[in-house]
């Protein structure tokens, strides 16, 4: 029989009657009575669909296949100013899920197979059309029961996976080991498996329930980094540490929501629908390498819940001192390595590889590229950023306070204004850096874009040498009296402009001049261009098909030529008189 191969097909018809329409709405929304026309652009490998018809007929001519192919190719222009990032990849696996199903021929689809789609499509649904989810939900639960229903009675014995032997340089953890507590209420092994790779090798762990209480963040953790320094900033450094388990879980959670609270809501959100999908990474001691995410979900779940909740996770016998490096690896090549990079702030990415390669020197360029799937040239760029960030950091006497780098959202400006300085010497570069330090400082730029894309055109034009000139008289100034300022926080940054409201003034004025000059300059410059451009234009005429040309093209020629004397001879009386 194929029960689960009849209720992934009813998923995939109430997804379908969800995706059209939401598509059919956002296309008219967008491309009004051409609607269908751009429809029928995205899809111009497909044969089978209508020309035109009455609205509802050309929805319903898209089955599931187009419906993910519209998402797909539409993605860019369209639906990712609608949809999180996460709607794209579902729609993916259920093109691979459709395909399947399209060619199983009389066999059922397995159980762990039907689950996944009809909980992907209860994911994706969600997002268009909360009603349609919840009838694919109706229809995962009933795989689900019958699921349990044939394990009950099948009651199949089996041996567990056992867990790989410590290969930490401390040796095995003994005093305070989740792995000692296997078979209580703390740590339950399951029927899971997660395939880890580390030093090179790839090992499979059994994954285990671990309940909450027993687990602590990372604060290595590179996604939180500008948030540890503010803290300790604010508290001193190492008070963190000194916290009690709970208040320092209690303390970081607020670091990772603030990080990203759309992405934590809607992570609860389908956890407390569907459970936890992907197994975390854990070590003996209880700090959690990877999921510090779904912990937090679960954590915020379980503040509306009476029963503990537990955390499925690999657990792994390492270090985080002895084994560090090889725990670093471990956690780049799980988040960065997998399609999560979108998950970072940019700065708390550039600062923990600056901290990894420069400061700690715990891996070297090469290391950290080939964990994180990039380009050595990436890294090397990302920790140039992260440099130029400290430079920035020292100017306006906050040294390490990451934190502040990011509310004053430094890192596209100082990312774009890499392009300009390599056209520059090294006392160049280092007066534009000073430039667009002192003009954050005194919030003189409202619109980075602008304020880069000027930078960029007076360094194209070779405007920019007075400019600089003029802007580092007011960088020495602000810096004399920064020295003078007792500066602890953006707080008093903030103060010191608008108590210096008159510098901000001139920095702006500055630029105005600037860009005042290199228009009269370009403008002065146009006529002995364009002049070279004709000359090298005409220079370009092949004299061996003058032969070949009839007589019209003649004529045509010779009053072309008659017609550029006349100019020249216009030219050359208004320069003489």
């Amino acid at each position: 029989m194929q029960e689960n191969y009849v209720l992934v097909q009813k998923g995939f018809r109430i997804l379908v009657g969800s995706m059209s329409g939401y598509i059919g709405q956002i296309f008219r929304k967008e491309y009004k009575d051409r609607w269908w026309n751009e429809i029928l652009f995205l899809l111009n490998d497909q044969r089978d669909l209508p020309y035109d018809g009455d609205y509802s007929d050309l929805v319903d001519s898209l089955d599931i296949a187009n419906c993910i192919r519209v998402i797909d190719r539409g993605w860019n222009d369209l639906f990712r100013y609608e949809l999180s990032m996460n709607c794209r990849t579902w729609s993916k696996e259920l093109m691979g899920i459709r395909n399947m199903v399209a060619h199983i021929g009389q066999k059922d689809i397995e159980q762990p197979m039907a689950e996944r789609a009809l909980d992907t499509m209860a994911l994706l649904c969600n997002e268009i059309d909360p009603d349609g989810a919840e009838e694919i939900r109706e229809l995962y639960r009933e795989v689900r029961a019958k699921a349990d229903d044939n394990n009950q009675a099948a009651k199949i014995i089996y041996s567990r996976l056992a867990q790989p032997a410590s290969e930490s340089k401390r040796g095995e953890l003994k005093e305070g080991s989740l792995l000692q507590s296997i078979g209580t209420d703390i740590v339950q092994q399951t029927d899971l498996t997660r395939k880890v790779t580390f030093g090179g090798k790839t090992v499979v762990f059994p994954v285990y329930k671990v309940r909450l209480d027993a687990l602590y963040y990372n604060d290595q953790n590179d996604r939180i980094a500008t948030w540890i320094t503010q803290y300790e900033a604010e508290n001193g450094k190492d008070s963190l540490t000194d916290l009690n388990v709970e208040i320092y879980n209690r303390v970081i959670e607020n670091f990772v929501y603030d990080s990203n609270p759309e992405s934590i809501q809607k992570t609860q959100k389908n956890m407390s629908l569907v459970g936890q999908r992907e197994p975390a990474v854990t070590l003996a001691d209880g700090r959690i390498v990877d999921g510090n995410r779904r912990f937090t979900c679960l954590r915020r779940i379980q503040r509306e819940d009476s029963e503990p909740l537990y955390l499925e996770t690999v657990i792994m016998d390492m270090d985080i001192n002895a084994d560090r490096k090889q725990i670093k690896l471990l956690e780049l090549a799980i988040q960065h390595g997998e399609e999560k990079k979108v998950d970072y702030d940019l700065i708390d990415y550039a600062i923990g590889t600056y901290r990894d390669v420069v400061q700690t020197k715990l891996l070297t360029v090469d290391e950290y590229a080939a964990s994180a799937n990039e380009a050595p040239a990436e890294v090397r760029k990302r920790i140039e950023i992260a440099e130029m960030i400290s430079d920035f950091l020292n100017f306006i006497r906050l040294p390490e306070q990451y934190h502040v780098a990011r509310e004053y959202q430094v890192y596209s400006l100082l990312q774009e204004m890499m392009a300009p300085m390599r056209k520059l010497d090294e006392d160049e570069k280092q007066q534009l850096k000073g430039i667009a330090f002192s003009n954050v400082t005194m919030q003189a730029i409202p619109d980075q874009r602008k304020f880069i894309r000027d930078i960029k055109g007076l360094v194209k034009n070779n405007a920019y040498q007075s400019y600089f000139e003029e802007q580092e008289r007011w960088v020495k100034t602000i810096s004399d009296r920064l020295a003078e300022q007792d500066v602890r926080s953006k707080e008093d940054l903030e103060t010191f402009a608008d108590n210096n409201q008159n510098i901000t003034e001139e920095l702006q004025n500055s630029m105005e001049r600037a860009l005042l000059r290199s228009r009269t300059q370009q403008l002065k410059s146009k006529p002995a261009e364009n002049v070279a451009k004709s000359i090298s234009l005409l220079k370009e005429l092949d004299p061996r098909l003058l032969k070949s040309m009839d007589s019209d093209e003649v004529d045509q020629f010779m009053a072309g030529l008659d017609e550029l004397e006349t100019v020249i001879t216009v030219f050359r009386n208004n320069i003489d008189q």
